[in-house]
């Protein structure tokens, strides 16, 4: 599958260093540049720094979770194109999620391809 949108900006932010590789290696070789963050606070201060065309935001993180990294992250930033990644989809999480602005939800696990459809379709949007 061909990027259409090369070289745009995406930060990851998830706590699962595992998983944050593997989507750095998959969206790298896609030519995304690509910034990840292992932490809600890591994640506000590189969208600050790199401001990044789009977002892949874990919901559940120690700390600070991803709603509460969103809402610091839209009080700087209104426009930047959000993915939700989470394995625990609540309904209140996802309406808190939706009051965000958020583009799209992507559900763990995922595989490579449905991982570029969704930040794909992000982008056309």
């Amino acid at each position: 599958m061909k990027n259409e949108f090369p070289h745009r900006k995406i930060l990851i932010i998830d706590d699962e260093t595992d998983l944050l590789e593997l989507m750095r290696d998959v969206l790298e070789e896609e030519n995304y540049q690509v910034f990840c963050a292992s932490n809600g606070a890591d994640g506000i201060l590189l969208n600050e720094q790199k401001n990044p065309d789009l977002i892949v935001l874990d919901l559940r993180m120690p700390g600070m979770d991803g709603i509460e990294t969103l809402r610091n992250i839209r009080k700087a930033d209104d426009n930047v194109i959000v993915v939700i990644l989470t394995g625990y989809a609540c309904p209140d999480t996802i309406r808190d999620a939706s009051d965000l602005n958020v583009s799209e939800y992507l559900g763990k696990p995922f595989g490579n391809n449905e991982l570029l459809d969704i930040i794909g379709q992000a982008f056309e949007h």
